[in-house]
């Protein structure tokens, strides 16, 4: 093609302005990347603290994956990633979080801890229901440490992680957000769900013996059981479906991730009512699941009320995006070995009774009935609980529960529960009311007539929030 002279030099003019453009926009990279890093180096000499993450600026938790800090227990060697929500408006208090089996930091449901008024930004997200948006945001009122537990994103899995471990790695990190944010640690709210709820009492029975500046003022427990030799102890006191489902999983690591998802779905989905299910206070329920791990199937005796646009539907969608968000994806979510130690975990806080706890995060004088524990008797539950056995297995009996040296022990349920935590929640708080008096402990049950299930704080995270509020106000 014919080209002058000038018309060559513009072309060459032409030719090197993306490369200077971009070298530009590389070196502002470089030096923005420098200037924040001396903020931060800046900040940290200057001693200045760490501000909690406000309310009005939440939207999902899992965008909160950039924003989340990495901590290391000095006494463990453990790391836990955590993160530091809320306002303070009505108190200082700290309600420390502890999550279920397989949950994450991101799990929670956020109309469980704020609303709309408190986190407008909450509105145009795809968890956001407005029958749901209540008058009251535990986030703005008080303010809450959220975090996962070792081996869950960033943070390696080392060997077995014990309750006592958590309690030890959980009270250091409390530590160390005092001096970091420079808030008051020493008076804080312990809640927990379905296993957290063990991973919360456990913490109660031995921190404030390791640590008696540390004052729990509330304990609040959502489905949740005492545990500690329950003799008479049938399939795990609950449906037939979940411990198949349960112990499928950990007793076949290497299952494709497929099928691993169609059970971790179905196996989610049951934490809510299945269709005509009852509330659950007979001897026996009527779950059975079948799996062929050939044709790698799941047939289920009942029929999951989780169509689609529904509460559980919804959730369901919620969870796996959580796992596909830095820093949770590098796990994806909780990986096979911390979910097998979860469930290893529950089993002896089942079959285990520890009595007493000495001054190192570590539970004591405990003992075993039924099989050997799974992995430490020490991780025993804090009742002796017997259950009637065969005949009558959902009719547990709890004596010689534990001291804890907490506030007020508040149990939340949801009737149709699968997982035997609303009759053996109504024993924990039925057997500290007979031993400590009625002011010890109480509970509250979902009322409606919509249903209620294990993960009633997900399908009615309105009305729980109510019930955390109430409990620790």
């Amino acid at each position: 093609m014919f080209m002058n002279r000038n018309s060559k030099t513009q072309a060459t003019k032409f030719d090197h302005t993306p490369l200077l453009f971009w070298g530009r926009v590389f070196l502002t990279l470089i030096l923005l990347i420098f200037a924040g890093a001396f903020r931060r180096v800046l900040h940290a000499a200057s001693g200045a603290a760490d501000k909690p993450i406000s309310c009005a600026s939440l939207r999902t938790l899992r965008a909160l994956g950039p924003s989340i800090n990495v901590f290391t227990n000095p006494r463990t060697a453990d790391q836990i990633e955590y993160v530091v929500i809320g306002d303070g408006k009505v108190s200082d208090d700290l309600i420390v979080m502890f999550n279920g089996t397989e949950g994450i930091l991101p799990d929670w449901p956020i109309q469980m801890i704020t609303n709309s008024v408190a986190s407008p930004k909450i509105v145009k997200t795809q968890p956001y229901s407005p029958s749901e948006d209540g008058p009251i945001s535990i986030c703005h009122d008080y303010r809450l440490v959220l975090f996962d537990y070792p081996g869950v994103g960033r943070t390696p899995l080392s060997g077995n992680v014990t309750f006592d471990q958590t309690a030890n790695d959980v009270d250091a990190m409390l530590t160390s957000i005092g001096k970091r944010y420079k808030i008051p640690t020493n008076s804080i709210v312990v809640a927990g769900w379905s296993l957290g709820t063990a991973e919360a009492v456990k913490y109660a029975f031995v921190a404030p013996r390791s640590n008696p500046a540390r004052v729990i003022r509330d304990l609040v427990l959502i489905a949740t059981k005492p545990g500690g030799n329950t003799d008479g102890f049938v399939d795990g006191n609950q449906a037939p479906c979940v411990s198949t489902l349960f112990d499928f999983r950990v007793e076949n690591p290497d299952i494709s991730p497929s099928f691993k998802k169609k059970l971790q779905n179905t196996g989610f989905e049951l934490l809510f009512p299945y269709v005509g299910e009852l509330p659950y206070d007979g001897p026996t329920i009527d779950c059975v699941a079948k799996i062929n791990a050939t044709r790698q199937t799941v047939k289920l005796n009942v029929t999951t009320d989780c169509p689609s646009g529904s509460e559980c539907q919804k959730n369901e969608a919620v969870q796996a995006a959580n796992r596909l968000t830095y820093p949770w994806s590098l796990t994806q979510g909780v990986d096979q070995a911390l979910y097998t130690q979860q469930r290893e975990l529950d089993a002896d806080y089942s079959l285990c009774y520890c009595a007493s706890a000495t001054t190192h995060f570590t539970s004591s004088d405990c003992s075993c009935s039924g099989s050997a524990p799974e992995m430490s008797v020490s991780n025993g539950g804090i009742c002796q609980t017997v259950s009637t056995g065969t005949t009558q297995p959902n009719a547990p009996i709890s004596t010689n529960c534990v001291e804890l040296l907490t506030g007020p022990i508040t149990v939340i349920n949801g009737p149709e529960d699968l997982y035997i935590q609303h009759t053996y929640g109504k024993e924990l708080v039925a057997a500290y009311q007979q031993i400590y008096g009625p002011e010890r402990a109480s509970i509250v049950t979902y009322p409606g007539t919509d249903g209620a299930g294990h993960g009633v704080l997900m399908l009615h995270p309105m009305w729980t929030q109510q019930q955390i509020h109430d409990a620790i106000k």
